[in-house]
């Protein structure tokens, strides 16, 4: 009952007049980009309705409504925009590989440096002025991102807040999320996000997604939250209640997933799937010379990006003569989202390599024709919204997961990075643009 009511106070504050704006308080301590580029046009659209928005995050957004308030944690640790190397990718450790079981400590490891950067951020949050000022403040509901940290939801009660809790998700839920708000996940047929299992497993693979799942909610529990319970206590000389308890105060929970990608799991009302909200439909400018590139290609164009997160500049050479020559034999041309580019581009035969590009807008352009991609939820949710097939490379993170589940439901072909041929992804791309993807993908917005 409580989740409904949350449901209805949301619905209801976004179409209220200025009389009864709503103040609305939103917390997001993580530095990745792609993920503030979820929540972010939410947030703006609360705004512009005549809603109080304060925003505590790392990314500021530009041209702000007059009645929305940014609070930048800029400066308390290194933002997640082109940090990660390419070479980190490289498994050498053949002892691993041996035994079978390098795909699983690779996860662990991910997650380990997921707890390294929620300690940090936390220990400068509890001694952060802005943030204090904000929390001091009165508000009619809290927006907390909900990821590797509960830090925020520690200090919310240590500053006084009672306003209802809305859990915000760029991704699928996360183990530990599920059991906060009374959401089975059971391992038999709920993969691991960070696993390329789909529901439909194996035994063994259900044995490893079990020890996995139980893995990771320990690790969370011992690794970050216990960790910032102590951290928060320890600066402020007072106790706190169990951050695991606090979290289960949350009223709502928004999860940027959709069934169509994500398979169908059993929820509670209290949780929403909203993938897609980061989609801005208003048509937007390509640059003239990549439009120019575009509209000169006779057998259309194929678009290639690796995400915010990766610094492509850094693939190695190998690895890159090897995805070019792949390119460079199909008849449709590439644009490749290259950060260590010409102005207006770098062009290598049909490859136009480019800084930056508006991937949604030429994802819908009638002549771009599929998208090779990591496997981030943005990104696919882009690539199916526009009809387009997809060639998914993942490599950490859910990445893995969002790859097996493109194929499982026909929306694309997976390839594994370390392992990938100029034969193979040459095979995967002309799959993708051939009638052995299924019709119904160009239906799929």
């Amino acid at each position: 009952m409580r989740a409904l009511l949350t449901v209805f106070s949301l619905a209801a504050i976004t179409t209220l007049d200025d009389a009864n704006a709503a103040r609305i308080l939103g917390l997001f301590p993580h530095t990745g980009k792609s993920h503030q580029m979820v929540f972010e046009p939410l947030l703006r659209t609360l705004a512009e309705r005549g809603h109080h928005v304060t925003v505590v995050s790392f990314f500021p957004i530009k041209d702000p409504p007059e009645n929305y308030t940014d609070v930048s944690l800029e400066g308390i640790a290194r933002v997640g925009l082109e940090v990660v190397d390419f070479t980190s990718f490289e498994n050498n450790n053949f002892f691993l590989k041996a035994l079978g079981v390098d795909h699983i400590v690779k996860q662990m490891l991910d997650f380990h440096q997921l707890a390294e950067m929620a300690l940090g951020t936390c220990s400068k949050l509890v001694s952060w002025p802005p943030l204090a000022t904000a929390l001091r403040k009165d508000y009619d509901v809290i927006l907390v991102e909900n990821f590797n940290s509960d830090c925020m939801l520690g200090l919310s009660h240590i500053y006084g807040q009672k306003a209802p809790v809305v859990a915000m998700l760029s991704s699928t839920l996360m183990h530990w999320s599920a059991d906060r708000i009374g959401v089975s996940d059971n391992p038999a047929y709920v993969p691991v996000t960070s696993s390329d299992f789909t529901p439909r497993m194996t035994f063994f693979e259900r044995l490893e997604n079990t020890f996995l799942n139980v893995y990771f909610k320990f690790w969370f529990r011992y690794s970050i939250q216990l960790k910032e319970q102590e951290i928060i206590e320890k600066h402020f000389g007072r106790r706190i209640p169990d951050l695991q308890d606090l979290a289960k105060n949350t009223s709502l929970m928004l999860v940027n997933v959709f069934h169509s990608l994500n398979g169908v799991r059993p929820l509670v009302p209290g949780v929403v799937e909203v993938g897609g909200m980061h989609l801005n439909h208003k048509r937007t400018v390509i640059p003239s010379y990549i439009e120019r590139f575009i509209n000169e290609s006779h057998e259309g164009v194929v678009l290639l990006s690796f995400g915010s997160l990766i610094k492509t500049a850094t693939i190695p050479e190998y690895k890159e003569r090897m995805i070019m020559s792949a390119l460079s034999r199909l008849k449709q041309r590439v644009i490749w989202k290259y950060e260590e580019s010409g102005e207006e581009g770098t062009l290598e035969g049909n490859v136009l390599k480019v800084r930056w590009i508006p991937q949604y807008e030429l994802l819908r352009h009638k002549k771009v024709l599929a998208f090779i991609g990591h496997g981030g939820l943005l990104g696919m949710t882009e690539a199916i919204a526009a009809g387009k097939p997809m060639v998914v490379v993942p490599f950490f993170g859910d990445q893995p997961y969002n790859a097996a589940m493109a194929t499982e439901v026909g929306l694309g072909v997976k390839l594994s990075y370390e392992h990938m041929t100029e034969e193979t992804l040459l095979a995967a791309v002309q799959t993708a643009l051939s009638a052995e993807i299924p019709t119904y993908l160009l239906f799929s917005k």
